[in-house]
């Protein structure tokens, strides 16, 4: 295999996807989990307890690329919108690729 020329290698990018949430007043941006959030999500004690909040607090964005919540926020914010900050959480899963390492874990 030859050695790769930077000239010819893509970007990268992470995937997002603009979702309207009605609780919020409009649109926000949900993104994929940049590798910092990864680590830190699954490194981190804390965040089995606030899984979905941390989740969320990395990548649900504006559109400056700001984060909408801190983690206690969206633990709030979920207490009182349950439906939306589950259809924001399967989103950002799904833009992070989490459902395709939890099946693989089932095989």
């Amino acid at each position: 295999m030859a050695v790769l020329n930077k000239a010819n290698i893509p970007p990268p990018s992470v995937p997002k996807e603009v979702v309207e949430v009605p609780e919020l007043g409009g649109e926000v941006i949900v993104r994929g989990l940049l590798l910092s959030d990864r680590i830190r999500l699954f490194s981190s004690a804390q965040s089995q307890k606030t899984y979905i909040s941390h989740l969320l607090s990395c990548t649900v964005v504006d559109n400056e690329n700001t984060p909408i919540y801190s983690i206690d926020e969206w633990e709030s914010f979920g207490a009182k919108n349950f439906e939306a900050s589950l259809a924001l959480f399967k989103t950002a899963k799904t833009l992070s690729g989490l459902d395709v390492e939890v099946n693989e874990k089932k095989s």
